[in-house]
């Protein structure tokens, strides 16, 4: 601490003059042997020049603690020179230059040594004695070192046991008073200084004593009082409470007034507790802290003013904790084992001297309504020492007598404490509640010890809430200490019961607090609260009975969706989170159902959404009262999903919302992230319960099980995959009924429903059927018994639909059945009994054979691959590879209408490998060959063989015969299934053009070629094909042109002018053959512009 904050010419001044009259009115040297006696005349003007120096006269709140500031101050610089062994006169004037200009620097009382004369103990105690000032005495007494403690409070006890009179009891027991609450982890900066200058002085005291020639024992008086507690590793400062025990017993008899008895019983009660509880003492709830609290503050002013809340208040709330302080916080202020048993024995001795004496005068005094707070700290302090009694009856280290005394002791004073505890006037319950909120007031905007706890009663007492009395004042300008989960929940309560007043602006004010609150915390806190509010309240949350919380969600959800538009960031991000979770703690279902409809028709915004749906997780609260068994977030994506999704685009974006859901959330409070929507409960709540209604669009659910199947098992192995917990050969069965319907995805719908399988959804269907499979046998191989009755169970059901569904499921099947194919499939495949099963099926008659095959080619890759292995055609029998070529044309036909994109893919595959090893024969016609060109076309042979099968067969699908076999959409398809085997043809043809370029510069003459055969069976595809059903087809041929155009421009041969110019000529033949005319202009325009 600098020096100008110590020292004030004005004041020090003062403090000088009082010291020079009072050593005028004495003779030499009379202050340094001054006696007690001496103090009323001598002291007078040291007095009044520090009430003069402490401005005594003012009681303004600031004036009051500087009052305390400068009393510190003067003590300080009294005590200083007390311990200084320089600052005598005689060290005065023989001290050389450089010893002064040295303490000039670094002694900080240096300056003030001259000022005060040579002075004695007495002049320091009576001096704390006449201005009251037992705290701050204890303070400055608490920085110094614990032996030299020891010291100054032995001189300080027989100071006050000379002569003792009843203001030397009043300052004794302030001074153990102010023991008792002090605090060690407390000192401001004045005590702190004054202590490292002490230090300095006694350090300087130990030196000299130390290099002095003539070694001196220690003065009998200064050892401690009781040397057998001064052991190893213990303190001095424990024989303190001893000195001062010593001390009460021997001024026993000059303590007259009851009140300092009732004081000093108080004390020693508390002295024993502390010693007895040692480090198990036990902290009082916060509500009875509370209460104490208040009862400290009415005792000490019946008539204190509670509200507005004043310094002096505020000066009495501390007071009091310091007080509270004292009695539940460990101390080393403690009597040792050994001394207890004394200490009881004294204790009692006293208790039974002044027991009547206290009861008479008390029955005596007519003005006991001033004293009650000294009585109440008596009465409070017996009752503490009785509860503790069966821990003393338990001691080992009590002599038996020590405990029959206790047990007596306790046994009269129980009637003393009923006869004199019904002299303690507590105040009305309506005025103590009324202190009790102004103490809560205070600590709370002091931030005083415990405070917390108090937020936790305050947040949480209705009858405080929009009192005139500040509570909602105190509440705004502390929210900052109110943003915790637990707090937030006592405030909605105290809100909730807030809205039956007729105070709307004030309930007002209070939401829009409890909701900052909300806001500002964590998002682990956010989601406690979100919690909280709807186990206490349901899915409605704060709305659930509607009042002025609906017209505040109403404003609230405008305002947070308006919000979450405008998120871009990462900070606009949380800032949406706040928003959202500020209207879901309104109205979480509502919120939630807001959120979920605007996931699906607000382009874009359900990735924004999910996220942050997924930051809180509370929102899935689960009701144990909800009837479905669905909780929150379920309820309302179900109620989106089957009564808000109009279009197709919707229902996509919902199902990306899901998605979203199902994959692992935020890591929230250091917990492992996990899904919000759980895979097996968005399988519950959207595809069981729709898998077999004839009326459900089927497409919705099976895309969720799709995308729930393809969501990554985060877990060890350790847990069961989820999909046990969807009965999975239940929903086997269900999907194989869906394939089985899957034939008649072309039939007409004359009942308008929706029972049709479409061939898109086929598809999708197939990819769901076959993920389930792979994840079942998974789950089967594990533990094959205990699954072995369901397998059977789904053989047996899957016995009545068609043939190819057991070829879906052998992947579960596994050894235990063989493949079961109709008998004619053995025809034209060589298959052992021991894997494949025959069946006479009616409508595999003769010669269907190859349509067998073919749908088993379709089954999966591993079945294809089958089929071609074991196909039984002879490559060298020219009839036999003709007529299984014809038979192959026949069952494609059969099966392309039908097949999915994946089975036309794999049926592609077919093809090429067949053509390939030379069993399929497709004779390539010359009908769009004018001229032979001299061409190597071996390397493009099996392209155009593939166009022209594709070519031969819708000639067939295009005959009489099979006009009215296909509808409309059927036909679309079929040419969309042509359109993507052309295109991949195509892009063969590129690829193999790169591949042999740099071997075949003119490779590009035989590229032009194919791609003009390619055209003209794609034109000839079209024009066979009913009008509106070949846009697919044409797409593929303007992509037909374009290819022409590039290779012709690369073509650098001389003679390919007119070859260019007669093909252009024959193309532009081929194009006028169209029916539509908007198709055939925008050809022959492209044709027309190639070079």
């Amino acid at each position: 601490m600098e020096l100008g904050s110590w020292i004030c010419c004005e004041k020090m001044a003062v403090l000088h003059g009082g010291f020079l009259l009072a050593k005028k009115q004495s003779q030499h040297k009379i202050l340094l042997e001054m006696k007690k006696s001496d103090w009323a005349t001598l002291g007078k003007p040291i007095v009044c020049a520090v009430h003069e120096i402490c401005g005594r006269e003012t009681d303004m709140a600031q004036d009051a603690v500087e009052t305390k500031r400068w009393q510190k101050k003067v003590l300080a610089f009294i005590w200083a020179k007390l311990l200084n062994p320089h600052a005598s006169g005689t060290n005065i004037e023989g001290r050389s230059d450089a010893e002064s200009d040295r303490r000039w620097k670094e002694d900080l009382f240096f300056s003030t040594e001259s000022m005060i004369p040579e002075i004695s103990h007495t002049v320091l105690f009576e001096l704390v004695k006449s201005l009251g000032a037992s705290q701050v005495f204890v303070e400055l007494l608490s920085a110094l070192p614990a032996d030299r403690r020891h010291l100054e409070m032995t001189h300080f006890v027989d100071h006050v046991l000379d002569g003792t009179s009843g203001e030397d009891v009043a300052i004794f027991l302030d001074v153990w008073w102010e023991l008792m609450k002090q605090n060690e982890g407390q000192r401001d900066e004045m005590v702190q200084t004054f202590g490292v200058e002490a230090k300095k002085y006694l350090a300087r005291v130990s030196d000299e004593f130390c290099h002095s020639s003539k070694r001196l024992k220690l003065d009998p008086d200064v050892s401690p009082l009781f040397p057998s507690e001064s052991l190893p590793g213990s303190s001095a400062n424990l024989s303190i409470p001893s000195l001062l025990l010593d001390g009460l017993k021997r001024m026993k008899s000059h303590i007259t007034p009851y009140i300092y008895k009732c004081s000093a019983l108080a004390k020693l009660s508390d002295l024993i507790c502390k010693s007895v509880l040692s480090d198990n003492i036990i902290e009082l709830s916060a509500e009875v802290y509370l209460q104490k609290f208040s009862q400290l503050i009415v005792l000490d002013n019946p008539m204190v003013q509670t509200f507005p809340v004043t310094e002096s208040f505020i000066r009495s709330v501390k007071e009091a904790e310091r007080e509270l302080r004292a009695s539940y916080q460990n101390t080393a202020f403690k009597l040792s084992q050994e001394a207890l048993t004394p200490g009881i024995e004294a204790f009692a001795d006293i208790f039974q001297s002044w027991e009547t004496d206290i009861q008479t005068e008390l029955e005596n005094d007519s003005n006991f309504q001033r004293r009650s707070l000294a009585i109440y700290r008596t009465v409070e302090s017996l009752k503490c020492l009785s509860e503790i009694c069966p821990v003393l009856q338990n001691s080992n280290t009590l002599s038996q007598d020590a405990k029959k005394t206790l047990s007596d002791l306790l046994l009269s004073s129980t009637s003393f404490v009923e006869k004199v505890g019904s002299y303690v006037v507590l105040d009305d319950a309506a005025t103590s509640d009324k202190v009790k909120l102004s103490v809560a007031l205070t600590i709370i905007d002091g931030r005083m010890e415990r405070y917390a706890e108090i937020c936790k009663i305050f947040a949480s007492s209705p009858g405080w809430a929009l009192s005139e009395d500040g509570w909602l004042d105190c509440l705004e300008r502390n929210r900052e200490i109110f943003q915790d989960a637990d707090l937030v929940l006592r405030l909605v309560g105290t809100l909730k019961s807030s809205c039956s007043v007729n105070e709307t602006s004030k309930v007002k004010r209070l939401k829009n607090v409890v909701l900052d609150c909300l806001s500002a915390l964590s998002i682990a806190d956010k989601n406690k609260a979100l919690l909280g509010v709807l186990s206490s309240y349901g899915s409605n949350g704060l709305c659930k009975d509607g009042g002025v919380f609906k017209g505040w969600f109403d404003e609230e959800v405008n305002m947070a969706f308006n919000c979450i538009t405008q998120s871009e960031t990462v900070n606009s991000i949380d800032k949406a989170v706040t928003a959202i979770a500020r209207v879901a703690f309104l109205n979480p279902e509502a919120t939630l159902q807001k959120t979920c409809h605007l996931a699906a028709v607000n382009l874009g915004a359900h990735k924004l959404l999910a996220q942050i749906l997924k930051t809180l997780p509370a929102l899935s609260f689960e009701d144990n009262q909800s009837s479905d068994g669905l909780n929150l977030l379920a309820k309302c994506l179900v109620e989106t999903a089957w009564g808000s999704l109009a279009t197709t685009k919707e229902e996509n974006q919902f199902l990306e919302f899901l998605i979203s859901l199902m994959e692992p959330g935020e890591v929230i409070d250091h917990e492992p992230p996990i899904p919000l929507l759980q895979p097996a409960d968005a399988s519950k709540i959207f595809v069981l319960p729709h898998l077999m209604e004839s009326n459900s669009n089927i497409e919705f659910p099976l895309k969720v099980l799709n995308s729930a199947l393809k969501m990554p098992v985060t877990d060890d192995g350790a847990k069961e995959h989820w999909l046990i917990a969807c009965c999975p050969f239940p929903l086997i069965f269900a999907l194989s009924q869906l394939l089985d319907r899957c034939i008649l995805c072309w039939e007409e719908d004359s009942n308008k429903t929706s029972n049709r399988i479409s061939i898109e959804t086929k598809g999708l269907l197939i990819e769901t059927v076959d993920m389930v499979c792979v994840t079942v046998e998974q789950i089967i191989s594990v533990n094959p018994e205990t699954w072995s009755t369901s397998v059977c169970w789904l053989y047996r059901k899957t016995e009545q639909l068609d043939w190819t569904v057991r070829l879906w499921l052998k992947s579960i099947f596994g050894g235990h059945f063989k493949y079961e194919v109709p008998a004619t499939l053995f025809e034209v495949c060589d298959l052992a009994d021991d894997g494949w099963s025959p069946l006479n099926l009616p409508q595999y008659g003769p010669g269907t054979g190859l349509l067998a095959w073919m749908e088993c080619c379709c089954i999966s890759t591993h079945m294809m691959e089958q089929m071609l292995s074991h196909l039984t055609i002879d490559a060298k029998n020219v009839e036999e590879v003709n007529m299984f070529s014809k038979g192959f044309l026949i069952a494609l036909i059969q099966v392309l209408p039908w097949c999915s994109s994946s089975e036309w893919k794999r049926l592609n595959h077919v093809v090429k490998s067949l053509l390939q090893r030379e069993l399929l024969h497709v004779p390539y016609t010359l009908e769009y060959v004018h001229y032979m060109p001299l061409l190597n076309l071996r390397p493009f042979a099996h392209h155009l063989q593939f166009s022209q099968l594709l070519l031969r067969a819708f000639q067939l699908i295009c005959s009489c015969s099979c006009s009215d076999w296909l509808s409309t959409p059927a036909w679309n398809y079929v040419a969309r299934q042509c359109a993507g085997s052309m295109s991949d043809i195509l892009e063969s043809v590129k690829c193999k053009l790169k591949g042999h370029g740099a071997q075949n510069p003119d490779g590009g003459q035989e590229a032009i070629f194919v791609v003009v055969q390619l055209f003209c069976h794609v034109i000839h595809i079209i024009v066979m094909m009913p009008s509106g059903t070949s846009e697919a087809l044409y797409y593929v041929a303007l992509e037909l042109l374009s290819q022409y155009e590039t290779l012709t421009m690369a073509n650098t041969c001389t003679s390919g002018l007119l070859s260019k110019v007669n093909e252009k000529h024959f193309l532009h033949s081929i194009a006028e053959n169209l029916v539509s005319e908007e198709q055939r202009s925008v050809l022959l325009q492209k044709i027309s512009k190639i070079c």
